[in-house]
């Protein structure tokens, strides 16, 4: 038997272990497309989840809306309030899937995100306001008998002219409920009583002048926003339209879309655009400012991009939809890059939490803050930054980039 040569010996020596490291290569590139095909169904089945919480939570308001339409009375009232505030809580979290060419944006598919939740609104462009006197203005839709109240024309008001031209959506259900929010305390006749929200009188809509065309409107707007709701929740349901085409998206894609949605959310929209100017600026940029929800606004956004960051969603009946988070994703490429995220996170929800813990509504918060003053509302808004610049980070380090600004 003849014995192998040396060098015959180190080259087999050597195929071995390159065909031992590119099997490892392959396993490890394996497992991570694994990782993240799981973290993108499980941002799926969280949006499904959360959508269909929203819309039977909107339906549950119809109904409570429809009663007070029915039968207009305080306490008919009150719980068409509370209707509208218990279904805020999940649309909210929603947020999380905007600016992701998703549905909600994507003018190609339903992109009736303007018609849903567009803000800030003016309220004279619907209904009598304040004059600052003691009396009212109406120069509204609702007190212009020339203008016909129908779904479509209600539609076509809508930011027409200017932005806060607003027509349709939560805030004009909202200001429909409440009215303004005028901080008004009767015991010292003056404007700074911040714990009161608006108090329109559930009379508004049996003895006033323009009772019959405030209800035909608030009709007409809160069905509009269920059925947007519907085919929102439709079209992101297991065999829905867009989940169908989302689980179709080449992975590195839906991953882009996924993390620009929540990066962005994070720094451009909440931050920039809730916290700061309503800073600046004062309660008109208070984001609901009509019912004082604001607070519980601000909950709602920041759990919605954190339940897509721990990978985590409680629903309306308590369960818990989970699976793959980012952070887990981020664990498998750079462990640092995933602490660095996970701390930034819990430090929003900390943020959150001492804003929520000051039994203040958002509007007194915020007049007691200037840009840069470094208050609870301020701190949200940076810990909101920087928890947008560890997405970006974590993007990175997936191979993937976003913008979050």
């Amino acid at each position: 038997m003849k014995l192998i040569s040396t060098k015959l010996f180190y080259i087999l020596i050597l195929v071995l272990f390159v065909s031992s490291c590119s099997s490892d290569d392959d396993m490890s590139d394996s497992s991570d497309n694994a990782k993240k095909s799981e973290f993108i169904e499980t941002y799926a089945k969280i949006a499904s989840a959360n959508y269909a919480d929203t819309y039977n939570t909107a339906v549950t308001m119809k109904a409570k809306i429809d009663a007070f339409l029915a039968a207009p009375s305080a306490s008919t009232l009150e719980e068409a309030r509370d209707s509208w505030l218990y279904a805020r809580d999940f649309y909210g979290q929603t947020e999380a899937y905007r600016e992701a060419d998703g549905p909600i944006d994507n003018e190609d598919l339903l992109g009736t995100e303007g018609q849903i939740n567009a803000w800030p609104l003016d309220e004279s462009f619907i209904d009598y306001v304040s004059d600052g006197a003691g009396g009212t203005v109406q120069n509204g839709l609702i007190g212009d008998t020339s203008f016909e109240l129908t779904e479509e024309n209600i539609i076509n008001k809508n930011e027409s002219g200017k932005d806060d031209n607003i027509s349709t959506g939560w805030h004009a259900i909202e200001f429909l409920l409440w009215g303004q929010d005028l901080n008004y305390d009767p015991v010292s006749d003056s404007y700074d009583n911040y714990s009161v929200s608006g108090d329109r009188p559930f009379t508004d809509y049996t003895t006033d002048t323009f009772s019959e065309r405030r209800k035909t409107y608030l009709q007409i707007v809160t069905d509009l926003l269920v059925k947007d709701l519907k085919d929102l929740n439709e079209t992101w349901e297991t065999g829905g339209s867009y989940r169908v085409a989302f689980e179709n998206l080449n992975e590195d894609e839906a991953l882009t879309n996924i993390l620009n949605g929540i990066g962005f959310i994070s720094n451009g929209e909440v931050a920039a655009e809730r916290i700061y100017p309503a800073i600046d600026e004062g309660q008109e940029n208070e984001h609901s400012c009509f019912s004082d929800n604001t607070n519980q606004d601000m909950w709602a956004n920041v759990n919605g991009i954190n339940n897509i960051i721990v990978g985590s969603y409680t629903t309306e009946s308590g369960s818990k939809v989970s699976g793959v988070s980012l952070i887990d994703l981020t664990y498998e490429e750079n462990t640092e890059v995933a602490t660095d995220l996970e701390n930034k996170a819990k430090e929003t929800i900390s943020k959150l939490n001492t804003l929520l813990g000051l039994d203040k509504n958002f509007d007194e918060i915020i007049s007691e803050e200037s840009l840069g003053s470094s208050g609870p509302a301020g701190q949200l808004a940076e810990a909101l930054i920087a928890q947008s610049k560890e997405i970006a980070e974590a993007a990175n380090t997936l191979g993937v980039s976003i913008t979050i600004n």
